[in-house]
């Protein structure tokens, strides 16, 4: 009796712990494969390069393509580093969406006084009056930090106001390991960033023309000012610079930031192009040598480094266009459709690839695909489309529908009307005289009938008779 209750206890339990709910399973979510396992996007986990090291001193350095949204080359891309001038660059991003290039700005002598002393000026004097974008122009492109600590003051009415601004900023376009201090970069060891965030924050800011403009100024003259004659500030980037500077001028590079502390070693941000590539260049705490210690240098270390850099990519790659707009890619079935849905790429790109490389070494991989019952309407998304390369997947794109598919009905049988023909007067006429010619026939019929009657009878009357005469001799 005992061993069956305890079977009947063992059995209720096992039946409890079955009917007791477990933790509801998460939908499977879709993983961008460009990003993780490719080099498609600013954060990108892989690089197009084999990833040996292309720099001799260079603690954190990128390749970045803008046009196709690829990584090319990544050396520490997260690696916190000193942002040193490269922080003006934010400055300058900051005070175009903050302020009015066109307005008049007052130096201050609040702003000059907190201006560390011996740094790089463009000798602005308390009192004196430029326009924000003059100001702009001292501040990128001869990278002048009493023209930072003015365009802060100016735009928020400190310093530190202005770097919340900054910082808030850099949150906005996911700079998720810079922290800025002030506004001209100057060494602070609180203040950090990556090569990857400023990459994010140069690609984002070189969409703003006047940024893109500043940004590519070799030089500019500032007209004067009530307490300055006419002056003119040259570009800090001397890859950029006159021809006449054999050494570094490389006429591949459009446009750059420099960027330089003793913390934070030799910094170059550039924008090149070659080989149908828009390039970002990053080069940050490159190590300089000396002709003499601490006063003539034999070499940047930036400039050489970025030099190297475009060197590699350039002469190893190319753009190449893969996405056209109205390209058929494929087609897919729609249940209940009366048609199939045709698809082409949702934007038109390409992506980067090494030289002579033959596009049949692509893979293109169809997934996320939607089931598709009609209708359809045009534009749909029906599937995601990535090209890989080896193991690296180089670009990705919605598949969109090319045509609108409705529900598919069966043809409507519609029924044969019944056709009355329409008697006209020569019409009943004509149906008078069948019916006059068809009582003269059968009146016909049955005259010649009685004419043949008659005629046996009389026939059979004279045969009687001829018999009978015969009887009778």
């Amino acid at each position: 009796m005992k061993k069956n209750r305890a079977l009947c206890l063992f059995f209720a339990i096992i039946m409890l712990l079955v009917t007791i709910p477990g933790p509801a399973l998460a939908e499977p979510t879709y993983v961008d494969q460009s990003v993780t396992g490719g080099c498609h996007s600013v954060d990108a986990a892989m690089q197009l390069t084999d990833g040996k090291k292309l720099t001799d001193t260079a603690k954190a350095a990128i390749v970045y393509e803008r046009k196709s949204d690829t990584m090319i080359y990544a050396w520490n891309p997260d690696q916190q580093i000193y942002p040193t001038s490269t922080a003006k660059m934010m400055t300058a991003l900051v005070a175009i969406e903050k302020g009015d290039p066109a307005q008049k700005v007052m130096v201050t002598k609040r702003a000059l006084s907190e201006l560390p002393i011996g740094t790089i000026t463009a000798k602005l004097q308390a009192g004196e009056e430029l326009t924000l974008e003059q100001l702009l122009y001292c501040l990128m492109t001869a990278s002048a930090n009493d023209a930072a600590l003015v365009i802060a003051e100016h735009i928020a009415g400190s310093q530190s106001a202005f770097v919340d601004m900054m910082n808030q900023k850099a949150a906005e376009l996911g700079c998720r390991d810079t922290v800025y201090t002030n506004p001209h970069g100057l060494h602070d060891p609180n203040m950090y960033t990556t090569a990857r965030d400023i990459c994010r924050l140069t690609d984002a800011a070189l969409e703003n023309e006047l940024f893109r403009t500043l940004f590519s100024a070799k030089t500019y003259e500032i007209p004067a000012t009530n307490k300055s004659e006419a002056r003119t500030v040259t570009t800090s980037n001397l890859m950029m610079s006159q021809p006449a500077n054999k050494k570094y001028h490389d006429p591949r590079v459009t446009g750059g930031k420099t960027g330089s502390t003793d913390a934070g070693g030799r910094c170059l941000v550039a924008t090149a192009e070659g080989g149908g590539m828009e390039l970002l260049t990053i080069v940050m705490d490159a190590t300089p040598t000396y002709e003499i210690p601490g006063i003539s240098l034999a070499t940047y270390g930036s400039f050489e480094e970025t030099a190297v850099l475009l060197d590699h990519v350039i002469e190893n790659y190319e753009y190449r266009q893969l996405f056209y707009e109205g390209q058929v890619i494929t087609q897919y079935p729609v249940s209940g459709g009366a048609n199939s849905a045709v698809v082409q790429p949702a934007h038109v790109g390409g992506t980067v690839l090494p030289l002579n490389m033959d596009q049949s070494q692509l893979s293109w991989v169809y997934s996320n695909t939607v089931t598709l019952t009609a209708p359809v309407e045009k534009g749909q998304a029906i599937a995601t489309l990535q090209v890989w390369y080896g193991s690296k997947c180089l670009a990705q794109t919605e598949l969109v529908a090319i045509n609108a598919v409705a529900v598919w009905q069966e043809p409507v049988q519609h029924p044969r009307a019944e056709v009355k023909p329409e008697l006209g007067l020569w019409g009943i006429a004509g149906i008078v005289l069948l019916v006059i010619l068809g009582l003269a026939v059968l009146v016909v019929a049955v005259l010649v009938i009685l004419h043949y009657a008659r005629k046996l009878k009389r026939n059979a009357r004279r045969r009687s008779r001829r018999i009978n005469r015969r009887r009778s001799r």
